[in-house]
């Protein structure tokens, strides 16, 4: 068998530098979806219908940062030759199919959002007297397409990147007739008679939209050079990455921009939703306290 080598346009200093950064923005990515989460679950006034989206997207964003590692280690025990990890073909192949259902998961969840924000726009009194059980069945339908993907992956890789592109392209096209739709109802129609409410869903709205924005403006990058290797499936590897021309590190730099995209909406979150931003302050002006009151002693 012929031995691997060590890719040439890394150093043992390029490896050990991407490393650290992969390793850093998966513990941010980590950290700051699983405080959204928990603070989610701690304060009754934030579990509102139109945020269960939000927390499912959030769930499957702290996973995303989970298996950013992982996929980033596999890539250095093939350039570097660093270390060894022994798995088996079949482990590695369930490895990375867990891996791509939680990315399939947060793929899915920016269509579905953009869905209720154009019906909470379009339809604010029907949207306030919708069914618990609809806002449920919309999360459950995120996570089962997930898991539909998921199955067809572990059966053929092949066919997984053939629907993962049918899936990105629907994806794109609903986010982007959504968001028009609810931009040209918001500046062009006319102005809400009521406040309260109606303004706190509008708020809303235009946060999600930026989300939304920013997380296809730091993803499109990685996306359009994956369907530039969808063209030629050969090229596709088993890790949801590509044998492009671009050099080693840009191809490291789309990586990291469009893993990046799962930290940015946690910190929008905070910044632009005011109960959110105030229910996280409580919990870390309470965690300082207690600190202070029980000091750890050596």
């Amino acid at each position: 068998m012929k031995d691997k080598m060590v890719d040439p346009e890394l150093s043992l200093s390029g490896c050990i530098g991407w490393l650290a950064l992969f390793g850093t923005e998966s513990v941010a990515i980590v950290t700051m979806n699983a405080f959204t989460i928990i603070v989610y679950l701690k304060e009754p006034r934030l579990r509102k219908r139109s945020m269960y989206l939000v927390i499912s997207l959030a769930v499957a964003d702290m996973f995303v940062g989970v298996f950013v590692l992982f996929f980033r280690l596999n890539d250095f025990e093939n350039y570097c030759l660093l270390w060894k990890t022994n798995l088996s073909p079949r482990a590695a192949n369930i490895s990375f199919a867990m891996g791509r259902f939680f990315v399939v998961a947060s793929v899915t969840s920016l269509p579905a959002i953009s869905l209720e924000r154009m019906h909470a726009t379009f339809r604010p009194i029907k949207h306030r007297l919708i069914n618990n059980c609809v806002f449920g069945a919309a999360v459950g339908s995120v996570w089962s397409t997930a898991s539909l993907l998921m199955v067809v992956d572990l059966l053929d890789s092949t066919k997984f990147f053939k629907a993962f592109f049918f899936l990105l392209s629907c994806c794109l096209f609903i986010i982007f007739a959504s968001y028009t739709a609810v931009v040209v109802k918001m500046y062009c129609g006319s102005p809400p008679q009521h406040h309260g409410a109606v303004n706190r869903e509008r708020k809303l709205t235009k946060t999600l939209l930026m989300v939304t924005t920013i997380s296809l403006l730091l993803s499109l990058p990685h996306i359009i050079f994956f369907f530039r290797s969808f063209l030629n499936v050969s090229s596709v590897s088993t890790n949801l990455s590509y044998r492009s021309s671009l050099p080693r590190h840009l191809n490291f730099v789309l990586f990291f921009l469009y893993y990046a995209n799962s930290l940015a909406n946690p910190i929008l979150y905070a910044l632009r939703l005011p109960e959110l931003r105030r229910a996280l302050l409580t919990c870390l002006r309470c965690r300082c306290q207690s600190v202070r009151v029980f000091p750890h002693h050596p």
